[in-house]
């Protein structure tokens, strides 16, 4: 057996779930529930019931034996046992004790004395009828299914009394099940290991196994060995780990309260997962952008297998083969940083490139680094903090750290020239389809062709030919952009606001159609400030909300044809008629996007539409002022008269259905409305 055995951290029901738990017959009897125990019981639940609140609870850890699929705890039996009714009762209170959590439960069971055993079999399958009355033990000693004389049995009456105790401290706490996977433990299975062995653990030097970082790490300072040659041996990787690099992350350490079988409560700070949190996201920023990976001919003929049977074909290239590994290697660390391995930094420019990110980032307070750019959805707090916390971490997430992380590789902070190159990130990012490792890699290799121009970025645009083929139409937009900030540097301010609008997210072209300038077509002599300016306040008063939703339904209808619905348009078999789609402010957003339906809305005939209503807007100022104004043509259907010109219609409805004849309309307000008592009819 290995001398430092690792652990995995797991929650109770993460442990039956994994293997039965059984307690042996040389343990003792469940003891937190006795007489005279009554402090430890106290400590314990109120440890417990920090988790209630939202905190973390670590209960220190718990080892033992697996036999077959039977885990056999040597120390942890008391608070298993306690967790064990801890999620009973909870289960009981918040009626969760379905057939399928039942049968979980049952993997829980005591070897000690058979009515231990047939005890907890009977609490999980026959239960209670609760009754605010009666104490939890009274409910359970008065059940049918309860033999008096397990009274006798010193684990069960341990287990009533704790069972009291539970519902004193956790009666009062609604909604408690989900929060329970707050509280963890360390698993250690201890594989061929007699029960004297668990001396091993008891005289460790260090009281407890390495942890998985401590691991990784003592294995990366062996591998890193042929690269470092340092005379001062602060300068060393396995110092500055210890030392300068900890400051990084110790500002943001995790508090973790242990509870050992006693009741006895230490705290400890706990910083490994965002140490490796950060190192597997730099290698992935690594192996994205140098497209290097440890060789390894056994998986290499695997991939070149898997990839011939997939595409059909015998002509699959290394390189092909070689990709295809990077980015296997890369979904396995984005989906578990704790994956990492020493050769996942298989060169010494792969581990110089994480020594140098470790540096940046310790140098001018880089972690707490913000921005004047608001990067909506892509960054909670710092990007560093994210990264290191691991918050839900999507590809696009992933991908304006890499662009942070290069910029500040490639010099130390300039505010100004920082915050035009996140913002040209970030709007490409936004407008493009980053969804999966291949798409990441794309945008990756764009990134990193961009930050040739960190310290201009506009003017690196006008001047330069982009090649990486990312994201090219939003690119485009970038480069014409930066050709007006250069032609007309006063623009740069309008053009930044417009940016940041939820209309907008960063791609502006729509507006600037607006006001006659076309990107596809551009001609700078043809840019006018004061018009954008207009059109912009237009956004900004009338399309970050659905405030006005029925007056911009209602005054949209009066543009050209009056029929701006039908950029959503098709055959709707369950009303045997047409079914259109009327667009809100809020989804008029003109990125590539598929859950925006109104994106159709400009990219066809009915694009004009909606200029038209913007530049009414502009010279109107109010979606009112546009209907009140409006003259009905003799011909339009009274169904579509009443809709423009009368109140409270729509009542938010999103769809109309409108038969061949166009005598009337029905209105709808569910996505997929199929029944007439969904609807409501205008004649």
């Amino acid at each position: 057996m290995s001398n430092n055995p690792t652990c995995e951290k797991l929650t109770f029901l993460e442990l039956i779930s994994k293997h039965k738990i059984e307690i042996p017959i040389i343990q003792r009897d469940y003891a937190q529930g006795r007489a005279g125990k009554e402090e430890l019981r106290t400590n314990f639940l109120t440890a417990l019931l920090k988790a209630v609140n939202g905190e973390k609870v670590e209960l220190d850890f718990i080892y033992g034996s697996v036999k077959g699929d039977v885990f056999q705890p040597l120390d942890g039996q008391q608070r298993l046992t306690t967790l064990f009714l801890l999620h009973w009762y909870v289960a009981i209170m918040e009626n969760k004790l379905d057939v399928e959590l039942k049968n979980l439960l049952t993997q829980f069971t005591y070897e000690t004395r058979t009515s231990s055993k047939e005890f907890c079999i009977d609490l999980i399958n026959k239960g209670i009828v609760c009754d605010n009355g009666q104490t939890i033990s009274e409910l359970i000693i008065d059940s049918s299914w309860f033999f008096l004389s397990w009274k006798r049995d010193p684990t069960i009456k341990s287990m009533l009394t704790m069972l009291d105790a539970i519902h004193q401290k956790f009666k009062d706490s609604p909604e408690v099940w989900n929060k329970l996977n707050n509280i963890t433990f360390h698993y250690i299975e201890l594989q061929n290991f007699g029960l004297s062995d668990d001396l091993y653990i008891k005289m460790n030097a260090r009281g407890k196994p390495l942890t998985d970082f401590e691991n990784f790490k003592a294995k990366f300072e062996q591998h890193i060995d042929k690269w470092e040659n340092y005379s001062a041996p602060t300068k060393t990787f396995a110092h500055k780990i210890d030392t300068v690099w900890t400051d990084l992350f110790w500002r943001y350490k995790e508090k973790i309260e242990r509870i050992d079988d006693e009741g006895r409560v230490t705290v400890e700070y706990r910083i490994d997962d965002h140490i490796t949190n950060f190192i597997a996201a730099t290698v992935i920023n690594y192996y994205a952008q140098n497209l290097e990976i440890q060789l390894n001919e056994e998986d290499e003929e695997k991939v070149k297998k898997e990839l011939e049977k997939k595409i059909k074909a015998k002509n699959v290239t290394d390189n092909a083969v070689k990709r295809e590994r990077i980015e296997r290697r890369i979904t396995t660390l984005f989906n578990n940083p704790r994956e990492i391995t020493f050769n996942d930094l298989p060169t010494q420019g792969a581990f110089e490139y994480l020594v140098e990110c470790f540096d940046r980032y310790s140098q001018n307070n880089s972690t707490e680094l913000k921005f004047d750019v608001d990067l909506w959805k892509y960054c909670e707090d710092t990007l560093f903090k994210d990264i290191i916390q691991n918050k839900k971490l999507e590809w696009k997430n992933r991908a304006v750290f890499y662009a942070q992380t290069t910029y500040l590789l490639k010099t130390n902070l300039d505010r100004s020239s920082f915050n035009d190159w996140i913002r040209v990130v970030r709007n490409i990012i936004e407008n493009s389809t980053i969804n999966d490792v291949a798409t990441y890699m794309s945008a990756v290799n764009l990134i990193r062709e961009l930050s040739n121009g960190w310290s201009d970025i506009y003017e690196y645009l006008t001047t330069n030919t982009v090649n990486a083929r990312h994201a090219e139409s939003q690119v485009k937009e970038e480069i014409e952009k930066a050709k007006i900030i250069i032609a007309y540097p006063d623009a740069k301010q309008v053009i930044h606001v417009a940016e940041d609008t939820h209309f907008c997210k960063g791609r502006i072209d729509f507006l600037l159609y607006c006001t006659d300038y076309d990107i596809e077509n551009p001609d700078l002599t043809t840019f006018d400030k004061d018009k954008l300016e207009k059109v912009l306040n237009v956004i900004q008063s009338h399309f970050e909300s659905n405030d006005e939703y029925e007056l911009f339904v209602r005054s949209f209808l009066t543009i050209k044809k009056n029929d701006y619905y039908k950029g959503w348009w098709h055959w709707s078999s369950g009303f045997d008629c047409h079914k259109g789609y009327f667009y809100s402010p809020t989804r008029m957003k003109t990125g590539k996007d598929s859950k925006y339906k109104g994106f159709s809305v400009l990219k066809n005939e009915y694009r004009d539409y909606l200029k038209e209503l913007i530049i009414q807007l502009v010279g109107k100022g109010s979606f009112k002022q546009i209907i009140d104004d409006y003259n009905i043509p003799s011909d339009m259907p009274k169904w579509k008269q009443r809709l423009i010109k009368e109140e409270n219609w729509l009542n938010g409805a999103t769809f109309i259905l409108i038969p061949d004849d166009n005598s009337y309309c029905k209105l709808a307000w569910q996505q997929r409305p199929s029944r007439d008592d969904q609807v409501r009819k205008v004649e």
